[in-house]
């Protein structure tokens, strides 16, 4: 039983420990953070894709730019990553043959956080 325990906590999208601790253990502005983040960014991985597919990548910067921030409050360390890279692609002023791969992978990961938020986060 532990073992599945522990699998589960790994798949998890959020560290709520990490975030928990940037937020000096403050449970209600954590949940609060979340509901803000579930109920703001439901929409964004298609914000996103279209300042890419518009050629807009001051737009595309600055979108995954704040996304970054957000996640990395939040202890989603994999949306994280994922809008660095995506951040990284649109200061390249360019589609490049990564695009592709990373907006699917940011979209899985900020999805895979909405729903983690909608079923509730362990906050131990």
């Amino acid at each position: 039983m532990d073992s599945v325990e522990v699998r589960i906590m790994s798949d998890s999208a959020f560290n709520a420990a990490d975030a928990l601790g940037r937020l000096m253990n403050n449970k209600t502005l954590y949940k609060k953070l979340l509901d803000k983040f579930e109920q703001g960014y439901g929409d964004y991985e298609e914000k996103v894709t279209e300042a890419f597919n518009s050629g807009n990548f001051e737009e595309a910067v600055h979108l995954s730019h704040t996304m970054k921030g957000l996640a990395g409050n939040l202890g989603a360390a994999s949306l994280q990553e994922a809008s660095l890279v995506l951040e990284m692609i649109a200061k390249g002023s360019e589609r490049t043959a990564e695009l592709e791969p990373a907006l699917k992978n940011f979209g899985f990961e900020l999805q895979r956080a909405l729903r983690e938020v909608r079923g509730g986060v362990d906050m131990g």
